[in-house]
């Protein structure tokens, strides 16, 4: 039997199990490049405004290290093109991790991948499921995003050019993620290793670009990004990620066959004879599971607040020549340009902590799919007990990642200004953001309580509030629209006082739904869905 055999039944499954995940991945990041396109035109309507924009970002190695080369933002081409890179670079390459993790390691560790071989299933027909499901995924999010750009500013060439470099960025770092599934025994593990991958080719992107020499050509999304969109549109860098998707192709095949089935390259560490006292509980438990993560985000939101605190006093140059600009923070009477860039910095990272507190909360349904759970009810624990122990483990390390941060925010922007006052009052401006983020949490605490398979609301709602938090300024939708995101009813410190009565009301729905969760949770079959 060929080691391939059964690859086109791995498929379909796939394919019908992520039915929706694909197209939400794909339409969320074309729905996003299309509408920052729109609305960075709206944004820089003058000439002059542009090339204040393309001033600030030329002179600034921060904004030149955070968002990539600056090439042609003398043009509203290049300042589309710099603005929406970083959001569509970042959802391909998660996706990409997540989709080959989940339908590789992930089967191998529950032992569906096990059962599956029963039949006429070959060794690597799981992987090469998983590696042309992916591909398809990716395939599809570079054709989304070429297409949404077309009815744009951008050139039909610069937009397939664009759309091309963001399809095969995804399918380098599911290459890499495959390689990754031969070396680690854990699904998170494998996840986790990605993530870092990822991390690791940004900085070594930025430090190049920086410094303008070799090193950015050490990095995948430095790779993708030598094509220069929208002024030189050149084909031939993406040569180097597509060989290099093949050699990692040829890599992983190697390595699986020298493992086992349900091993890894790298061996597991023997645990200790007697476990530790705080494991006794869920709570340990929880902490346990998520540690890795929860540093992974700490550290990550300490350097982009720090990138963002830093670029705080140079917002002053850029609006001044840009009334546009100074319309989307929503300037208000008296308030001052820095305030009102650090109001919408902090929207952003409660929106994106928020992401965080919503993969924490569907914890308890990630166990209860992988038979944890069950094992664990075995003994004297309460389902309740259960799941409030991994609540509370959701809202210290929410409350962790959003202090981390304020604090590399408020550090920078007090260093910057010279102003430690301002800095702590920066930082601590954070936290105001919590109530919303714990909503979205009781959310999912409530769908899990009642209807698992839709966990994914916590995630629409994020999406929506995404939307409305970063765009809702240009799109202008009906008060009542914005109203249904819990971050539209957070005052926008610092530029409005925290003393607002509507923080109050977001943490008493968080705790009444959490409370109908609990109910359901209580009352339905575990594992039944």
């Amino acid at each position: 039997m060929s080691g391939f055999a059964g690859t086109g039944q791995l498929v379909r499954l796939a394919l019908r199990r992520d039915r929706l995940r694909i197209p939400v991945w794909v339409l969320a990041v074309a729905g996003i490049t299309y509408l920052t396109a729109v609305s960075e035109v709206g944004l820089y309507k003058t000439q002059a405004a542009i090339d204040a924009y393309a001033a600030l970002a030329e002179s600034s190695p921060v904004t030149v290290a955070f968002a990539g080369p600056p090439v042609g933002l003398h043009t509203i081409q290049g300042v589309v093109v710099y603005e929406m890179s970083l959001m569509a670079i970042l959802g391909v390459s998660l996706m990409a991790v997540l989709m080959v993790s989940r339908h590789t390691r992930a089967e191998e560790e529950t032992g569906r991948s096990e059962l599956l071989r029963g039949a006429e299933i070959g060794r690597h027909a799981g992987a090469a499921a998983a590696l042309l499901v992916t591909t398809l995924a990716c395939v599809g999010m570079g054709l989304a995003v070429w297409v949404s750009l077309l009815p744009t500013v951008m050139s039909p060439e610069s937009a397939l050019v664009f759309g091309a470099e963001i399809g095969l960025l995804g399918l380098v770092f599911a290459g890499l993620t495959l390689c990754l599934a031969q070396l680690f025994v854990h699904a998170r593990t494998v996840t986790g290793a990605g993530m870092f991958v990822f991390a690791a080719a940004y900085v070594l992107r930025a430090a190049g670009d920086v410094r303008g020499d070799w090193l950015v050509w050490t990095s995948p999304i430095g790779w993708v990004q030598a094509t220069h969109v929208p002024t030189e549109n050149r084909w031939w860098p993406l040569a180097v990620p597509l060989v290099a998707t093949v050699l990692l192709l040829l890599l992983a095949v190697v390595l699986a066959e020298r493992r086992d089935f349900g091993a890894g390259m790298v061996p597991v560490r023997d645990g200790r004879p007697t476990a530790s006292p705080s494991l006794a509980g869920t709570v340990g438990l929880a902490w346990r599971t998520q540690r890795g993560a929860l540093l992974g985000w700490v550290v990550a939101m300490l350097l982009l607040g720090a990138v963002t605190g830093a670029l705080s006093s140079s917002m002053q140059d850029m609006i001044r020549d840009n009334p546009a600009m100074a319309e989307y923070l929503a300037l208000t009477t008296g308030a001052s340009v820095v305030d009102s860039y650090l109001a919408t910095v902090i929207l952003m990272y409660g929106l994106c902590v928020g992401g965080f507190a919503v993969w924490s909360a569907g914890h308890p349904g990630a166990d209860e799919d992988g038979a944890q759970l069950d094992v664990l009810l075995a003994g004297p624990l309460s389902r309740t007990r259960t799941l409030l122990g991994n609540l509370l483990v959701t809202v210290v390390n929410t409350s962790l990642v959003l202090v981390a941060a304020g604090t590399g925010t408020g550090v920078a922007h007090g260093l910057v200004t010279s102003d430690s006052g301002e800095g702590l009052r920066a930082g601590l401006a954070h936290l105001v953001y919590l109530p919303a983020i714990l909503t979205l949490v009781g959310v999912v605490v409530l769908v899990h309580g009642w209807q698992p398979r839709w966990t994914w609301v916590g995630w629409g709602l994020l999406a929506f509030g995404v939307v409305i938090g970063w765009l809702g300024g240009i799109l202008k939708p009906p008060a009542w629209v914005s109203d249904l995101s819990a971050f539209s009813h957070v005052p926008r410190v610092p530029i409005e006082s925290a003393a607002d009565s509507s923080l109050l009301l977001l943490t008493l729905a968080a705790g009444l739904l959490v409370a109908g969760g609990l109910v359901g949770y209580r009352r339905r079959d575990v594992g039944v869905t």
